[in-house]
C-alpha cells in the first residue's frame, strides 16, 4: 500500500510537471468597438520590416541618401480598412509635425489577414558637420485614427479614436563613414 502511494504521488508531479511545460492558448489583444463587439487591431510583422533591424548605417559621404522601407500587417479584421502613416523625425507640433506619407489599405473579404504596404523611399539629407546626428523614421498602423483637423489631440497624426489603438515599428538611421547610402529603384 504504502509504494502504492508513492507511485500515485509520483505520477501526479510528472503530470504537474507536464502541463507546466506545455502553455496554454492566450487570447489575442483586442479593443472594444463602440458598438460592443471587440476587434484585434492590426499589427506589424517585424520580421518583414526593411531595412531589416531597427538601426540602419548612412554613409557620411553620400550625396543623395534613400532607403526604402517596407513591411507586412497582419489584420485578423478583414472586412476594416486599416491606415498607414509614415514620419520622418516626428514631432508634436510644426516645422516637423506633418505625415510624410499617407496610405490605407482597403478591406477585402477573400479572408487573407496579411496585407502589404506599399514600399516609401525614405529621402535623408546629407550628412553635414553639426546636423542632426540621426533620423528615425516611423510607422504607424491602426484601424481608428482621429480626424486631426477635427481635434488635434496629444499627438496630432497618430492619437487612436476610443476603443482603437495604433502600433509603430521605428527606425533609427545614423551616419558612419563606413554606412550605406541605401538606394530605391
Amino acid at each position: 500500500m504504502r509504494r502504492s502511494a508513492v507511485l500515485v504521488l509520483a505520477a501526479a508531479c510528472a503530470a504537474a510537471l507536464g502541463l507546466a511545460a506545455c502553455p496554454l492558448p492566450q487570447p489575442l489583444a483586442s479593443v472594444g468597438r463602440e458598438d460592443g463587439g471587440t476587434i484585434t487591431p492590426p499589427r506589424i510583422l517585424v520580421d518583414t520590416a526593411l531595412p531589416a533591424g531597427t538601426t540602419i548605417s548612412v554613409g557620411t559621404e553620400c550625396p543623395a541618401p534613400a532607403f526604402l522601407a517596407s513591411a507586412t500587417l497582419d489584420d485578423q479584421d478583414t472586412s476594416e480598412p486599416v491606415d498607414v502613416r509614415w514620419f520622418i523625425d516626428y514631432a508634436p507640433s510644426p516645422p516637423n509635425s506633418g505625415i510624410q506619407r499617407l496610405e490605407q489599405l482597403p478591406g477585402t473579404e477573400t479572408g487573407e489577414t496579411q496585407r502589404q504596404v506599399t514600399p516609401y523611399c525614405v529621402p535623408l539629407p546629407p550628412w553635414t558637420a553639426g546636423a542632426a546626428p540621426a533620423h528615425v523614421l516611423e510607422l504607424v498602423v491602426s484601424n481608428g485614427f482621429y480626424d486631426p483637423t477635427a481635434d488635434p489631440g496629444p499627438t496630432p497624426n497618430r492619437t487612436p479614436r476610443p476603443g482603437f489603438e495604433t502600433q509603430v515599428y521605428r527606425w533609427v538611421f545614423t551616419y558612419a563613414d563606413a554606412g550605406s547610402c541605401g538606394g530605391c529603384p
